[in-house]
């Protein structure tokens, strides 16, 4: 075999070698780049507005984002509680927690003390005091598990704010509850109020009303960067 040959053959041994690689590369780029790609989508259409399509968008990656597993949960809660569905944008951001690194959970945990704390206003508005005491109860405990989230970091701030702010509420719905009840005006009854926090999925809520909210705190993990919903 002349030397031309053996060099050729030598060549095409080392390309053939070679396309295993050039495949696990590929793909590596494919699971690498993509969830960046789809997430910078999701949040275009955020800003934009759009925040059903944002919402969809995020929600394609939840399984798919093996780098930062937290985020799809995260940005497609953003968006669900910007078209005000507080009880999935709370699903997701209880899920975005489980995922979060430590240096990440703070922003998650502001955003789900703030959805606990909106679904309390939508309460209290409503004149449903119980159910009210309750939620803003969850937004509570939620605030109480970021231990780790403190100023001068902006989520730790924000998490500060929303501690008084959320006592403040808790505390003028629990003298309304009362006013209400001394009023013999409960609108639905308490039972009826806790019967509609666990037909809208608010687990949480709900097992605070049992007297289980003191376990599942304690049980949580920490973590959010607040979205202007």
């Amino acid at each position: 075999m002349t030397t031309e040959r053996r060099r050729k053959r030598l060549r095409l041994a080392y390309l053939v070698g070679s396309l295993p690689i050039v495949a696990a590369l590929l793909v590596l780029a494919v699971v690498l780049i993509r969830p960046a790609f789809v997430m910078h989508g999701a949040l275009d259409l955020y800003d934009g507005g759009r925040y059903e399509a944002s919402a969809e968008k995020a929600g394609t990656m939840l399984d798919d984002n093996v780098i930062e597993p937290y985020l799809p949960y995260f940005n497609r809660g953003d968006a669900k509680a910007a078209q005000e569905l507080y009880t999935e944008a709370i699903d997701d951001f209880e899920r975005a927690l489980d995922l979060a690194p430590e240096e990440r959970r703070c922003d998650v945990r502001v955003n789900l003390a703030l959805g606990w704390e909106r679904l309390g206003d939508i309460y209290a508005a409503g004149g449903y005091f119980q159910g009210a005491v309750l939620l803003y109860q969850q937004a509570a405990v939620v605030i109480a598990d970021g231990e780790e989230c403190v100023p001068p970091d902006l989520s730790g701030e924000q998490l500060q704010e929303a501690e008084s702010r959320v006592q403040e509420k808790l505390d003028q719905a629990d003298r309304q509850r009362e006013a209400t009840d001394a009023q013999g005006d409960d609108p639905g009854g308490r039972q009826e109020q806790l019967d509609k926090l666990d037909q809208l999925g608010q687990q949480g809520a709900k097992e605070k009303a049992d007297g289980d909210a003191a376990d599942r705190g304690e049980g949580r993990s920490s973590g959010s960067t607040e979205k202007p919903w």
